[in-house]
C-alpha cells in the first residue's frame, strides 16, 4: 500500500561566436585591387574587441526561515467525540514540541492514518507560550453492533458481536462477541486503553472461552492430495488475561501479559466413529508472554503501506502450569502504497516451541496463513510463512468501497521438539521429523463502510498446489479486528 517522484535536468548551453577572416589567396572581387598591387597604403584593420560575457542574474535571495514555534496546547473541533489531548498522541506531538506550518500536510495525514475520521484538517491559533493546533474533525462511525456469518470448508457459524474503537472519545477498544456454530461455540471479550490517563501506560483485560470439535489430519507425506481426519476431539477452553504496556514512541510498544486457562478433552474418535484416546491430558495452561510491536504503518480509507514487526516470547510459569513448555514467535509484514489506492504487501512468519501441547501446537491452514487448505490442517511445534498479496479498488458505490485481492500463500511446519512425557498423544504420522511444506494461490473481495472502522466482509477462495485442493472462506461481520 508509493509515489513517483520525477526529476527535471536543466541543460545550459554555451555558444561561441567565430568570426571568419578572408584568405589571402582567394582572388579579389571585380572592380577591387588585391593588397599587394594597390598603390594605396594598406590600412590595418582594427583589432577585433573581446565579447563582453553575458550578464547572469543575480542570485535568488533565501527565502527567510520560519522559526519553529513551540506547541501550546491542542484542540478537537468539529463533529468528533475525540479529547483535545488525543490530537497530540494520533499526530504522535507533545505540548512543548518546535513545529512549522510546513508540518501540516503530514498532521493531517497522520490523523486520517488513524482510521477515526472521514476528514481532517489542521490549522494553527496564537496562544500566549506558542501556538495551538487545531484539529477540525469530522469522525467515521467508531461502532459496530452486527450479525456475523463464517463459511469454512468444513465448517459454518453464525454471532452477534459489539465493537467500538474509540470508546470515549480516546482510541480505547471494547469488543464483545458471541458465536455458535456446527464446530465451534465461543465468547470473546477485550477491553484495551492504549493511553492510562494520557499516558505512555497501556492496559488490557480479556477473557476467552470455547467449545470446539478439532480435527486432526493425517496428512500422509507419500500422497499430498490426502485429507483424511485422522481424529476429531471436543476441546474446551476457559482463559483470562492482563496486559501491561508501555509505548517508548509511537510505533514501538513493549508489553507483558498473564494468562491463565483450564483446558479439558472429551470424546476423541476416529473418522468411523469408533473412540480413541484424547491427544492431551487436561490441565491448566499458566503463562506469561513478553513482546515487543514495531507498528508505523499508515492507514487511508482500506489502503495500508508502511513496516510492521512483532516478536514474542511465552514461558509456562513453573509450580502453576501443569504443561511445561515455551514458545516463541516472530511475524514481520511491510505493505507498499501504489498508484493511490492499490496495495502490495508481503508477509513472513516464524515460530519455534518445545513440549507444545495440543491446544498450543504451531499451525497453518485457512484464512490466516494458507488459504488453499483446510482450518489447521498441518500442525507442529516449527512453523515458518510466507505471504504476498495485491490488492485494488473495483469500485465506491454511496458508502460501499470493494476491493478485489490477488494473493500467494505458502508454510512449512514440522515436528521436532515432542513432549516425551506421554502427556501428548500423537498420531502416527506425527512423529519428530515429520513436516509439510504446501503452496496456494488464488483471490478475493473486501467489502468496506466509509463511514465505519472497519471491513464488513471477507471472501477468499484459494487454490492448493499440491494438494490440486480448492478452498472457499466467506466472512460476514467483524472482520480484521
Amino acid at each position: 500500500m508509493s509515489s513517483l517522484r520525477s526529476g527535471r535536468v536543466v541543460i545550459v548551453a554555451f555558444v561561441a561566436i567565430i568570426a571568419s577572416t578572408a584568405h589571402a589567396d582567394e582572388p579579389p572581387a571585380p572592380g577591387q585591387k588585391s593588397p599587394e598591387t594597390s598603390s594605396e597604403p594598406a590600412v590595418a584593420a582594427p583589432a577585433p574587441t573581446k565579447p563582453e560575457p553575458p550578464k547572469l542574474p543575480a542570485p535568488a535571495l533565501p527565502a527567510p526561515a520560519v522559526t519553529p514555534i513551540p506547541i501550546a496546547g491542542f484542540r478537537a473541533r468539529g463533529d468528533t467525540k475525540v479529547h483535545d489531548r488525543m490530537v497530540g498522541r494520533l499526530t504522535h506531538l507533545e505540548i512543548g514540541d518546535l513545529i512549522t506550518p510546513d508540518k501540516i500536510p503530514e498532521l493531517e495525514a497522520a490523523l486520517l492514518s488513524s482510521e477515526l475520521f472521514r476528514t481532517a484538517s489542521v490549522t494553527f491559533e496564537d496562544a500566549p507560550d506558542g501556538v495551538l493546533v487545531v484539529a477540525m474533525l469530522k469522525d467515521k462511525m467508531s461502532w459496530i453492533a452486527a450479525p456475523t456469518v463464517y463459511v469454512l470448508p468444513s465448517s459454518w457459524s453464525v454471532g452477534v458481536g459489539y465493537a467500538e474503537n474509540n470508546l470515549l472519545g480516546e482510541e480505547k477498544k471494547l469488543l464483545l462477541y458471541g458465536q455458535i456454530g456446527n464446530r465451534t461455540n465461543l465468547f470473546f471479550g477485550t477491553y484495551l486503553d492504549p493511553a492510562v490517563n494520557g499516558t505512555k501506560l497501556q492496559l488490557r483485560f480479556d477473557i476467552y472461552a470455547y467449545r470446539r470439535y478439532v480435527q486432526e489430519y493425517l496428512n500422509p507425506p507419500s500422497d499430498p492430495r490426502s485429507f483424511e481426519v485422522g481424529r476429531e476431539t471436543q476441546q474446551t477452553f476457559l482463559d483470562g488475561g492482563v496486559l501491561v504496556g508501555w509505548r517508548f514512541y509511537w510505533w514501538l510498544v513493549a508489553d507483558f501479559r498473564l494468562r491463565g486457562a483450564y483446558v479439558f478433552f472429551r470424546d476423541a474418535k476416529a473418522a468411523d466413529g469408533s473412540p480413541l484416546p484424547v491427544p492431551q491430558t487436561d490441565g491448566w495452561d499458566i503463562t506469561t508472554q513478553e513482546r515487543i510491536t514495531l507498528d508505523a504503518r499508515k492507514h487511508l480509507y482500506g489502503v495500508t503501506w508502511g513496516p510492521y514487526v512483532q516478536a514474542l516470547v511465552e514461558p509456562s510459569v513453573p509450580g502453576l502450569d501443569s504443561y511445561g513448555y515455551v514458545v516463541a514467535a516472530a511475524r514481520a509484514y511491510y505493505s507498499w502504497r501504489l498508484f493511490g489506492e492499490h496495495e502490495l504487501e508481503l508477509r513472513t512468519g516464524l515460530g519455534i516451541g518445545r513440549h507444545l501441547p495440543f491446544h498450543e501446537e504451531l499451525a497453518i491452514g485457512g484464512v490466516s496463513d494458507l488459504r488453499g487448505y483446510d482450518v489447521d490442517q498441518f500442525r507442529g511445534d516449527t512453523r515458518a510463512s510466507f505471504r504476498v498479496e495485491y490488492s485494488v479498488p473495483i469500485v465506491k458505490w454511496k458508502i460501499f468501497a470493494f476491493r478485489a485481492l490477488g494473493f500467494f500463500d505458502s508454510g512449512y511446519v514440522a515436528y521436532h521438539f515432542q513432549d516425551p512425557s506421554g502427556a501428548r498423544n500423537y498420531l502416527p504420522t506425527e512423529v519428530n521429523g515429520a513436516h509439510w511444506f504446501r503452496n496456494d494461490f488464488g483471490g478475493g473481495l473486501r467489502i468496506y463502510v466509509n463511514n465505519v472502522v472497519l471491513p464488513l466482509l471477507g471472501l477468499d477462495y484459494g487454490y492448493g498446489l499440491e494438494g490440486h485442493s480448492r478452498e472457499l472462506y466467506f466472512e460476514i461481520g467483524l472482520t480484521d479486528f
